[in-house]
């Protein structure tokens, strides 16, 4: 199980064990569902859970009972599981991927990423193959997965996506 750090606890909050925490803006959509946190390597159950801004709520956290029980997670990061989290689809995230060829499953090697492009609700790699521009979409439904040892975006293209570029 792999953890990622989504924020870190502030201060206490009242005198039953409550807690402002800060949770980076981005992981704040899947706070909202996510049950359960991990506070020194230990999950801890969210039993109430109150949002006040764009990175800030108050959790009550199980076994958390006392402002004493509190004050000792202060300033403590936050973890979440992978598995609860969104995928980051964003063009700073994907910005480190410049250089990096881009392999079909069944096509091989397309060509190496030369640009990350922004475009309305999606993020594309452009490449060149035989001085053409093509531009692959960056999203989960066609990266299998991200080699950062070999460089390499490997990922399951439609059917007939290269002829579109010929």
């Amino acid at each position: 199980m792999e953890l990622i750090k989504i924020g870190k606890v502030g201060k206490t909050h009242g005198f039953k064990g409550h807690l402002k925490v800060l949770i980076d803006e981005f992981y704040m959509q899947d706070f909202t569902d996510i049950k359960v946190v991990f506070i020194n390597e230990l999950p801890f159950f969210i039993l109430q859970k109150d949002i006040n801004t764009a990175q800030q709520a108050i959790v009550l956290l199980e076994e958390i009972d006392t402002k004493e029980k509190a004050q000792r997670l202060q300033g403590k990061e936050i973890y979440a599981k992978e598995d609860d989290l969104t995928e980051i689809l964003e063009e700073e995230a994907y910005l480190g991927l410049i250089g990096y060829g881009i392999i079909d499953e069944k096509l091989g090697v397309i060509g190496e990423i030369e640009q990350i492009i922004e475009m309305p609700f999606q993020i594309m790699a452009q490449l060149f193959r035989d001085k053409k521009e093509i531009l692959v979409p960056l999203n989960d439904d066609f990266i299998l997965k991200i080699d950062v040892v070999k460089k390499q975006v490997v990922m399951r293209l439609p059917d007939g996506f290269l002829a579109v570029f010929n």
